[in-house]
Parts: structure tokens; sequence; C-alpha cells
């Protein structure tokens, strides 16, 4: 599931804790470095774990020794160096600059071929995605819902009048590239004389614009308003802005048996001149779970060729009535398969959509699954203007985790999301989303009053106020990957000096990232921002926990949490009064739900924007598991 609700137990004043102390391996030479008393009762200058603890962790070599008396007696010699402790990872001297990678989201879809034409940024995105047919003829006969009027239209060979492309101008977000803006090019057709017409969800839904152009003339354009969308039924009804009566198309009510000879009508690939294939229905119930941007009953499966950008066209019987929206392709078996959804299924829908949104949240977005990181949700790619989703804001870049504590996106596609909204109606329906660009979960209810709040920061448990940065400016972020690559994480561009050298575990590397402005001073004192992460096989929460809990007079133990980020559970603790006395510092250790390696987080802050970076690092590593 995604990252998100925080299990919180804080520990206030009252706390037998609260007035503890810890020592954070600190070390400014071996000579000034005395032993010091271990919360295990251990005499230890920390330097690293006790071999019970981590057994098998080779550290380096570096100049200093101390000696340790563990409880049992026995006696451990212990590495340490002013630049080097154990939880810094590789603990190695000398920087170096940091590198930079595009932070993207390594994702499993169930796109398939056919869809909307986005352009974004130079590189054509094919979303799959499905639209309803309707119909109209080339004079004023009125609607075929409301007056009963029939289309001209009586041939596949004239669909052409009644068929439309949609050129939609907006901004969305992709995982892999990133919030650009977009032009997409999808199909449609009309189904009353004065301008209603049919297409997909996802073509529409995001966009600040829309023009439609009617039977490929590109000698005139029209705006388009958005009257209803559907995102799990990936339908759209839209409104073309025209006086004169429009030709539009009649949908085909004649069962739809294997073998039917069937036409695709469309604008595939933004190309403005029509185009209509030919093919026949291969299946008349197929499965409608296929796409990842919808939950349907059954399509129709066809060999007709569509492609990127047939989105919403329709496919007519050689009588020129819509017997179904095409909106998916995909390659199966030898021969290229294509999928419809059935008028049976579109007609009610779109009649729905007359008046406004029909089980619909207004987000224009499909399934992902970063296997690696266990994030599973749904991507929103836009969000519709007015909708529940924009009116507690959900933006670009937001992921869908859970909805009602139901887990989303688990199996590849909408249908868990989709059962949560047609259960829920208008409702308010309990809400999850990682919010991916910050790491932050948000927790609220959408069809609720209110907009989806933080549930868990670091800032969320500093009681007193810390200053702004000196150049009061805020952090720009990068992504950061260890050089096993197995971790990682965001980090601020102006921690520019990165060590990413894995760690030797009982001969596995085991990752690690350490990273700040001045990483030598980070090492050695409590006054320099930054952050250190590792990963480890073996140990314990406790044991990591005991290992950070003795005394020194310069921090004060302030709070402890449960931490659960739906990833990695363990605990958070935080304190304050280090070093000069202003800093502070934020613990965590915490495992997967498996067990299998144990995650130690540590972070030095010193202003408001340094807290926000360390919010900003709980909420974006990921360590993958052990091979």
């Amino acid at each position: 599931m995604g990252r998100g609700g925080r299990r919180v137990r804080r520990r206030g004043p009252d706390d037998p804790h609260a007035g503890a102390r810890m020592a954070l391996a600190r070390h400014a030479t071996a000579d000034a470095d005395p032993p010091i008393r271990a919360s295990g009762g251990a005499r230890t200058s920390l330097a690293r774990p006790q071999a019970a603890t981590y057994a098998g962790v080779v550290w380096p070599e570096v100049p200093a020794r101390h000696t340790v008396d563990p409880p049992d007696g026995g006696a451990e010699e212990l590495r340490a160096s002013s630049q080097c402790f154990w939880w810094l990872p590789g603990c190695r001297t000398g920087v170096r600059t940091m590198s930079v990678t595009p932070r993207s989201l390594r994702v499993r879809t169930r796109h398939l071929v056919a869809g909307t034409l986005w352009g974004v940024a130079g590189l054509t995105l094919a979303l799959a995605g499905c639209s309803s047919g309707g119909s109209d003829d080339g004079t004023a006969e009125g609607t075929a819902e409301s007056g009963g009027a029939r289309s001209s239209i009586t041939s596949y060979e004239d669909v052409r009048r009644a068929t439309i492309q949609i050129i939609a101008q907006g901004t969305l977000r992709d995982p892999e590239i990133g919030l650009a803006d977009a032009s997409g090019a999808g199909s449609g057709f009309i189904i009353s004389a004065d301008g209603l017409a049919v297409t997909n969800n996802h073509v529409v839904t995001g966009a600040a614009t829309l023009e439609v152009f009617i039977g490929g003339d590109r000698t005139r354009s029209y705006n388009a308003t958005i009257i209803g969308v559907s995102e799990c039924n990936d339908l759209a009804l839209i409104d073309i802005a025209e006086r004169e009566p429009l030709p539009f198309l009649d949908w085909s009510t004649e069962e739809v048996t294997a073998g039917l000879e069937v036409w695709a009508a469309g604008f595939p690939l933004g190309d403005p001149e029509f185009t209509l294939t030919r093919g026949i229905i291969t299946k008349a119930r197929a499965g409608g779970d296929l796409t990842g941007t919808s939950s349907i009953d059954h399509t129709i499966e066809h060999d007709a060729n569509i492609n990127p950008g047939s989105s919403g066209g329709p496919l007519v019987r050689e009588d020129g009535r819509v017997i179904a929206i095409n909106y998916a392709g995909g390659q199966v078996a030898i021969t290229p398969q294509f999928y419809s959804i059935a008028a049976d299924l579109a007609k009610p829908v779109v009649d729905r959509l007359a008046q406004g949104d029909f089980e619909s949240l207004g987000v224009n977005g499909w399934a992902i699954a970063d296997e690696a990181a266990g994030i599973t949700g749904i991507w929103v790619a836009g969000v519709s203007p007015g909708s529940p989703a924009a009116r507690v804001k959900l933006q670009p870049g937001d992921i869908i985790t859970s909805l009602n504590g139901l887990p989303m996106g688990t199996d590849g596609t909408f249908r868990d999301y989709c059962d949560v909204i047609r259960t829920s109606g208008t409702r308010p329906i309990a809400t999850e989303v990682l919010r991916y660009d910050t790491g932050e979960v948000l927790v609220g209810e959408i069809n609720g009053t209110e907009a989806l709040t933080v549930s868990f920061t670091i800032g969320g448990f500093v009681e007193e106020d810390l200053p702004p940065t000196q150049s009061g400016g805020s952090y720009d972020y990068v992504s950061v990957e260890d050089n096993t690559g197995r971790m990682t994480v965001d980090l601020p561009r102006q921690w520019s000096e990165l060590d990413t050298l894995p760690i030797d575990d009982a001969g596995r590397s085991m990752p690690g990232i350490a990273a700040s402005a001045n990483l030598g001073a980070f090492y050695t004192g409590f006054d320099e921002p930054g952050v250190a992460l590792v990963a480890f096989e073996g140990g314990s929460i406790e044991g990591a926990l005991n290992e950070f809990g003795a005394a020194d007079p310069g921090c004060n133990l302030a709070a402890e949490e449960d931490y659960d980020d739906g990833l990695y559970q363990g605990v958070v603790r935080y304190w304050d009064g280090c070093g000069s006395g202003s800093s502070v510092v934020v613990l965590l250790v915490a495992e997967p739900a498996d067990g299998s390696m144990l995650i130690v987080v540590i972070g030095q802050a010193q202003t408001e924007q340094d807290i926000q970076a360390l919010d900003r690092v709980l909420g974006t590593f990921i360590v993958e598991p052990p091979r």
C-alpha cells in the first residue's frame, strides 16, 4: 500500500523519558572521547553498535581505537575517528560533490495502445481510455433522446460527418517526466443536433481548453464545454458551441455477436485526417478492467485497428449506428485486439452525464504500482475544476493510496477505486494520499467539508519556533540514489557534499547515504544540518534505540512517536537543545513489515527549512529489500 496513516504515540512532559539525555556518537578526537554510559549498562563510545546488535558488519580501518566493556564482561575493540561513526554510510573520510539524478516513479501500469495522444515535453504518452458514442445527423433534427428524431446518417461511409477530433490544452502530470503543459488529441462523436458529443474522461478531465474539429474539417474549430465526466466509466459528455444544427449518430440497440462486421472511426496519432478501419467482433463480452483507467462490467473485443488518439471514437455497424466506443488496444496472442465500451453500458451513463458528473471524483489518472518501493495507488495526472477532488485540494502528482481504508490499485486496475465511489455516492470518503513531490502523507475526506491535511511532519512535534535560513530562501530538492542502487531519497540540493558508498555488512553491500553542506562538521558536531541513512540486515528496533539512549549533557529527549508510513514501521525520536543549544536532532529506526532489514535515519536541523528537509527525507526514502 502507499505510505501514510502514521499511528502516533506521543510522550508528553510526564513521560519518564522526557528528561533523558542522549549521545549521538560524536567524537572530537580519540583523546577527547571518554567512555559514555550506554542505556544498556555498557561503557561504550558508541562509535558503532555492539557486535551482538549488528553482528557481521565489517567496519573500515581508521586510526583511533577505543575499548568497550560489554555487560557480559568481555572486551570488544571499536574503531572511530573524528570523521567516522557507525551510523554513517561506509564510515569513510573524504567528500564528493553530489551527483543529481532526476526522480521518477518506477511504475507498472496497465496502459494499452489506444487512447489519447498527449504530447508532453516532446514525449508522446499513450493513455488507455474509453468514450461513449452518440447520435445526430446533418440537419436540425434534435436529440434522439429528447425529440425522438433519427439521424440522417445511415451508413458507415457517412460517420465522418459526426466524428470529431478534440484538442485538449492543459497541464498533466506523468510519473516518469513530471508536470508539463500538454496538448492532447482524442476523438469523439456528436449525439445530438444541438452539439452534445461523447468522448473519454481521460481526453478532457484536467484540460483548461477544448478545441473541436468536426469531420476532419480544419478550416473551422469550435469551443466546447464539459457537461459531465465519469472516470469510473472513462466517459465524458461535452457541449460544442454551435447554434446551427450538427450531424449526429444514433445508438444501435441490436444484439452484438462475434463475427459482426464493424468500422472504427476517429483521428488517431493526432492526425487531422479522418481514419476509418474495418474489422469484426472477436468477442462480444470481454473483460472490463483492462486499462487501469476505468472499471466497467464488460467490453467488446474487435480487430478494427485503432491507435493513440482514437479514444472516444465510435465503433459502428454497417448502418452507421454506434455499437461501442473505442478506448483501448493491446497485443493479444498473435493478432492485435482492440476494446470498446458497449453501447448498452455507455448510453445510460451518457444520459446521466447530461445532469453532471457521475461515478466520479474528478480525477484523470490511472492505477500504478512501484513494486520495488511497495507503492500502489491511483496516480492523479489531472483534476477537474470544481470537482470533489479539487475541493479537497488534490493536485496532479498525488497518489491516492487508500479510500475508506481500502488500499488502491493493488491489482493494477480501477476496480477498488470505483467500487468505493459507487458504494459511497456523495457521502464522505476517508482518503489517504501520498504527495509524491514532498513525500507528505495527507488524510481527510473527499466529499467532506475540509481540504486534506498532512498527517505527519517532524515540524508537527517541534514545539519551539526555529528561525528561517539566513538567506531567507527555501531548499531545492533532487533525488539521490546510493551506489548499490537500492536506496533513494530526496535531498536539498544545498546539501552538496554527499557520500553514497555502501557499507560492507557480512560480505553484503548495504545501502547508505549521507548529505550535508559540510559533512566534516556534520560528522563531528551538532550544529551542522544534514542527514545520514543506513540499512542493515538483522538487528532490532529496540537495540538500535538503546544505542542512542545514552546520556550526553548536550541534548534533551523531547518527544517520541510510533512511526508507520505504510512501508516502514518503527519509532521516531526528537531531541532539542543540542550542540550550541539551538539544534534539533531526529532519529528514526524502522523496518519493513517482513523485518528483512533495519533502517536508521538521523538528521540535524537548525532552521525551519532544515525541519522541512528532514520531513522530505522521511517522506521519500525508499530502500529495496535485500536480494
